[in-house]
């Protein structure tokens, strides 16, 4: 079978995917960056970017153009482009439209003010098609898929968690609602993400990397009596020292999600605690006990499963428990049995983008960097990180730019030969790269892989 065919089997139902032809591959994103409104306090952002990747063997042409769409023109004939990327131009195979996406809604019944939900990718308004002498080779769609693990249960169902490729979000609960205005965007160190974690979950994300703060309560945050008396209200996502959103928010949002999306296996890492928690056990306890009372029945207890890589899916949806949950506090992880230890992040602290690529490539190409044992799972921080002088005197850059500078390579690099060594990836602004597709996509073929071993 062909990449091609594979990736036709695992969704006979689903829309256009961005797979491998004999030629390349082409693929939507959504860019960082932000443009100002003269006379505004508006801005223009989440713009769409046309991404490609070409790899033509000699008896065959060369793609010469991609158009975009409203609709899919495979399935449209008569729908006209809103743009055309003539390739030689770009030979760095990337362009970046003027066309905003905006924050539309989900397709599928997706929104977060619940409906009926259906399986299986969707794709959202936007269309690139790949041609050669004005034929289509390829198209792609931007687009969800809010149930991708068990989309593909029979190929992934016999791989342990810690042997997949998972696609994550870095700093996940750093986040604005609603549209960007200039004052947001001039928090240009604090936030991380475009989208809250709802929507990241159904885009196909599946590991939250979250740091908590602990603060007295805000009365006008506090929607109930229960909020006040189980001191859920003092709890906040940071990032490091600066609270950004309740808690309470992300938790509402796993819940959800977790309650839909019933095959679904989601990892929520507490990963650090950087307000409030020093010298104080007791406000871990109840974090704890908050969480234990919102995920109760879900959580699923530590395994290192065979060979030391966890269950298998299919070990974990036949325990009816879907949710771990690590846990970066030492003594509180032995005081319950349901929480994962430790979740060991491979972070390079790099400031330019051939620093962290080089970074990167160490840790997934080279020996095997010295990990947590008690826990199988563990994740590449695909991002930059800005050094406190940045934050002070560089006022034109930001977490925006930083992320733009990698995630359009990110891509290329993951599903060309970093997929075969990686289990959880996590980036800024996910929108800006494919990591989604690359991870599920990766993800077939080491079941591919593992089936012919066997």
């Amino acid at each position: 079978m062909t990449e091609r065919e594979t990736t036709s089997a695992a969704s006979p139902a689903g829309p256009p995917q961005s797979y491998a032809t004999q030629c390349g591959k082409v693929w939507l994103t959504v860019s960082s960056l932000w443009r100002p409104i003269a006379a505004s306090d508006k801005v223009i952002d989440a713009e769409l970017e046309v991404n490609w990747d070409l790899d033509c063997p000699p008896n065959v042409g060369i793609p010469d153009t991609i158009k975009v769409f409203t609709a899919d023109p495979a399935h449209n004939s008569s729908v006209q482009p809103q743009l055309i990327v003539t390739l030689a131009a770009h030979p760095e195979g990337y362009y970046r439209t003027n066309i905003s996406v905006g924050r539309p809604s989900l397709p599928g019944g997706w929104d977060a003010n619940g409906g009926a939900t259906l399986p299986g990718p969707h794709c959202l308004k936007h269309h690139a098609a790949l041609y050669i002498d004005n034929v289509i080779l390829t198209s792609a769609c931007l687009q969800i898929w809010p149930t991708w693990m068990y989309d593909l249960r029979r190929q992934l169902g016999r791989l342990p968690i810690g042997s997949l490729m998972i696609p994550g979000t870095h700093n996940s609960g750093c986040y604005k609602h609603g549209d960007l205005t200039r004052r947001d965007a001039f928090q240009r160190y604090l936030l991380t993400q475009d989208r809250d974690v709802w929507t990241q979950l159904v885009h196909g994300i599946r590991y939250l990397d979250i740091r908590i703060g602990h603060y007295p309560p805000i009365p006008h945050n506090i929607t109930n009596i229960d909020d006040l008396t189980n001191h859920a209200g003092r709890f906040w996502v940071n990032h490091d020292v600066i609270r950004i959103n309740p808690l309470l928010a992300i938790i509402k949002d796993v819940r959800n999600f977790l309650d839909v999306a019933r095959g679904e296996v989601v990892i929520m890492d507490f990963h650090r605690f950087p307000v409030g928690f020093e010298g104080r056990p007791s406000r871990h306890r109840r974090l704890v006990s908050i969480l234990h009372r919102e995920f109760g029945g879900l959580i699923l207890k530590p395994s290192r499963g065979v060979d030391g890589l966890g269950p298998t899916l299919n070990d974990i949806w036949n325990s009816g428990r879907r949710l771990i949950i690590c846990y970066g506090d030492k003594l509180t992880v032995n005081e319950y049995e349901w929480l994962w230890p430790s979740l060991t992040q491979a972070w390079g602290n790099q400031q330019t983008p051939d620093g962290l690529f080089e970074y990167l490539n160490s840790v997934l190409m080279g020996p095997r960097k010295t990990r947590n044992t008690l826990n199988p799972l563990w994740a590449i921080m695909a991002e930059m990180t800005p050094r406190p002088l940045d934050i002070i005197f560089n006022p034109s850059g930001g977490l925006r730019q930083m992320a733009d500078a990698i995630n359009k390579n990110l891509s290329v690099l993951f599903q060309n030969e970093w997929w075969k060594h990686t289990n959880i990836v996590a980036t800024d602004f996910f929108l800006g790269n494919n990591l989604i597709d690359v991870s599920i996509q990766s993800n077939i073929k080491k079941s591919n892989i593992a089936q012919w071993r066997l």
